[in-house]
């Protein structure tokens, strides 16, 4: 059994694409929990009716009860796996064969839905799909800023020891939060007029002080961002800090793909790895907001058609998919909705959606 917390598009494809050429029925199941103390207790019901509904979608199938007990056997030992029930997730993704097991914890919630096909059924996964895999999260200070991969259940600490070190350099330097200087009372001596800077600084050095902190803070996190797998437009980075720090940060910063958070947002403690929720959901509600207001997919169905370049014949879709010719494909959200099936012939709109993103293409939904 393979258990995965966050979606790897890779490798699932790559699953799917093994288990094509395996004979026999493939089950997939998808469901939430609601948020209670009990989750744990509600999510194995849900998951022992789903998998009573799968008893049903095998036997319509007339497959032999030698191999449906094998693919049952595996799911039901979900029942009893405590990896699976140890923290709830908003939804859960389970695909099953008589070769395989392997689980999915999702960030999002799912319509409870089983299918019994000839391939996995992944078609109800676009709207993961089209969220990042992960999120960079930065609290920007002075001193010892602090960076994480942020993970639908959990954080990695990235360092920033080579900006720490820069800092613990210049201890014997005063550093001043989140003001650009400090003065203090005029003496009696200078006959009342004007104030002084503090150990013999000037409000120029200071700001020059920070100047060379944020544009080496700047360097040091766009060579972390370089080095990350590629993904389209990169890995989304939210900064999080006052409003001054981040204003200065970001004018030395190059990458592109940054969502600021107006409000704080807390780095939990842990190292090697930290688990949280939280995190990855402030971070998506902040990608989300931005996301709604570009142009969502009926919106880019109506200015592709508008050019000419839209089929919605299948056939000619599952041709253009398998030569890797299909850069979006929109599906209608009525398909994310229908109702789990049990089928020996293949889901075309599936292997559409498979086959487009096995080629690197996107996809997206419309009404």
């Amino acid at each position: 059994m393979e258990t995965h917390t966050a979606i790897d598009i890779t490798s699932l494809l790559g699953m799917i694409k093994q288990e094509s050429k395996m004979p026999g029925p493939k089950v997939t199941i998808y469901f939430s929990v609601p948020h209670a103390s009990d989750f744990a207790i509600i999510g194995r019901a849900e998951l022992k009716a789903h998998i009573h509904t799968a008893v049903g979608l095998l036997q319509n199938l007339n497959t032999s009860a030698e191999l449906s007990q094998i693919v049952l056997e595996k799911l039901r030992s979900l029942l009893k796996e405590k990896e699976l029930w140890s923290q709830r997730s908003e939804g859960y993704a389970i695909f099953a064969s008589a070769s395989i097991l392997r689980y999915y914890a999702l960030p999002l919630p799912m319509e409870g839905k089983v299918w019994v096909n000839s391939d996995f059924h992944i078609v109800p996964l676009i709207p993961l799909l089209c969220l990042p895999e992960q999120f960079y999260l930065l609290e920007v200070s002075l001193g010892k800023p602090r960076m994480v991969r942020v993970h639908s259940q959990f954080s990695v600490p990235v360092s920033l020891e080579r900006v720490w070190a820069l800092e613990a350099a210049r201890d014997n330097e005063d550093i001043v939060h989140n003001r650009a200087f400090h003065t203090s009372a005029a003496s009696p001596a200078s006959g009342g007029h004007g104030g002084m800077i503090p150990h013999g600084g000037s409000q120029d050095g200071e700001f020059r002080r920070r100047e060379f902190f944020f544009k080496f803070l700047a360097q040091t996190v766009d060579e972390v961002l370089q080095h990350q797998p590629t993904v389209r437009n990169g890995v989304p980075l939210v900064i999080t800090g006052t409003d001054e720090l981040v204003a200065h940060f970001r004018k030395h910063l190059r990458y592109q793909n940054v969502l600021a958070s107006p409000e704080r947002i807390g780095i939990p403690d842990g190292d090697p790895l930290t688990l949280d929720t939280g995190t990855w959901n402030k971070c998506l509600h902040l990608y989300s907001d931005r996301e709604a207001s570009k142009t969502t997919g009926q919106d880019k169905l109506e200015e592709l058609r508008s050019r000419g370049r839209v089929t919605e014949d299948l056939d000619k879709i599952l041709s253009l998919s398998a030569a890797g010719g299909i850069m979006t494909l929109i599906v209608n959200e009525a398909a994310l909705r229908t109702n789990g099936v049990e089928s020996k012939e293949p889901d075309l709109v599936n292997a559409a959606l498979v086959l487009t993103l096995q080629h690197h293409g996107e996809a997206l939904t419309s009404s």
